[in-house]
């Protein structure tokens, strides 16, 4: 049985200054671990997109004046790899989109991805939320592994969103 140690969390809405935060934290936590630099790269590559991807894309489901579901993230280490898990709340709309997505990205081997990433940087304008589409690409690029997702029903209007990603650091 493999132990997984949980290196840094956070519950709660983010900004800026708390990614940043986050991202300092991880490169003490990767330097203490002695990773070496094409590791540290991964990883950080990896959570700054799951982070910024949660900062920019996620929909607040509010209970009265309260928000009743907030981001999740963790990052966890294992023998063999790193483990980058993240939640945030979406509309159910952008569900099916988004699954798509991560369906063709999960279907593609390392070339299939260097062409995605190249087509999408061509043909995709970047959309009001900041992005152009490469976030999920990127992720995929970097873990080398499948991303692992789920959507779970909260309520008719909102989905909770959860991503995995594996990274290996042997």
């Amino acid at each position: 049985m493999i132990t997984e140690t949980t290196l840094l969390t956070h519950n709660g809405p983010l900004s800026y200054e708390a990614i940043g935060l986050l991202l300092n934290k991880m490169t003490t936590i990767l330097d203490d671990y002695g990773m070496n630099i094409t590791i540290k790269k991964k990883v950080y590559a990896a959570i700054v997109e799951g982070l910024e991807n949660i900062y920019r894309h996620q929909d607040v489901v509010l209970d009265g004046d309260i928000i009743a579901h907030t981001p999740i993230f963790n990052l966890g280490i294992d023998s063999k790899n790193f483990t980058i898990s993240a939640a945030n709340s979406l509309l159910n709309a952008k569900v099916p989109n988004l699954k798509q997505r991560l369906d063709l990205v999960n279907s593609l081997d390392r070339t299939g991805l260097k062409e995605l990433y190249k087509n999408t940087i061509l043909h995709n304008a970047v959309n009001n939320r900041g992005g152009a589409g490469l976030g999920i690409i990127n992720i995929a690029k970097v873990s080398e592994n499948k991303i692992g997702f789920s959507f779970e029903k909260i309520n008719d209007k909102y989905m909770l969103f959860s991503i995995d990603i594996t990274i290996c650091h042997q």
